[in-house]
């Protein structure tokens, strides 16, 4: 995995000692915003209905009160697709950013 450059930082101003990940070099893949609404995220054993708020190739960035550790291994699974494993690979506000493990096929 190529490092993306980034830094950590508290996840709120009230400091829950809770720490995100904040990137601070954004990858140039186009993200695509209203191709995808919702998915299904398995985090921890718990199936919950998450928003998505876009989606690329390599990752999405979905939104839900979720208090993940940084690098772990969740499943998500789009309307009409196969499930697909994905790490998080930052998480903040409310909003978490996932990496899928292989590149997917938009259509």
């Amino acid at each position: 995995m190529d490092y993306q450059g980034g830094s950590f930082e508290t996840a709120n101003a009230a400091d829950t000692g809770q720490w995100a990940y904040v990137e601070s070099d954004r990858r140039a893949e186009p993200r695509h915003q209203g191709l995808v609404e919702g998915a299904m995220l398995v985090f921890r054993g718990q199936n919950l209905r998450v928003p998505v708020v876009n989606i690329s190739s390599r990752g999405t960035m979905i939104e839900s009160d979720i208090s993940p550790r940084l690098g772990e291994t969740v499943v998500i699974r789009f309307d009409g697709c196969s499930p697909i494993s994905a790490f998080v690979r930052w998480w903040r506000d409310g909003r978490i950013g996932l990496n899928f493990g292989g590149e997917m096929i938009l259509g």
